[in-house]
């Protein structure tokens, strides 16, 4: 959602999978992976967007974990 991009884009294969792509940019180059719809609307009425990105896509990549224990349990999610 946050990307624009769907997991089967042709961008992705092998290995670099959506979730690399995502890990790739975090935290620094968040607006660089974002959707474009998103960074438009936010920054013409000055919500920030950079900060929210890099919360959101945080808690994305931690429930996406490949090893099921190493993800957030849905309470921590709802905390996030």
């Amino acid at each position: 959602m946050f990307s624009g991009k769907r997991p089967t884009n042709e961008l992705f294969g092998g290995n670099f999978t959506m979730r690399s792509y995502i890990k790739s940019a975090w935290p620094e180059r968040v607006l660089d992976v974002a959707d474009k719809w998103i960074l438009q609307n936010g920054l013409r009425i000055g919500f920030p967007v950079a900060e929210c990105l890099t919360l959101v896509l945080d808690v994305g990549l931690r429930c996406s974990e490949e090893s099921p224990t190493n993800r957030l349990a849905m309470s921590e999610v709802v905390k996030k």
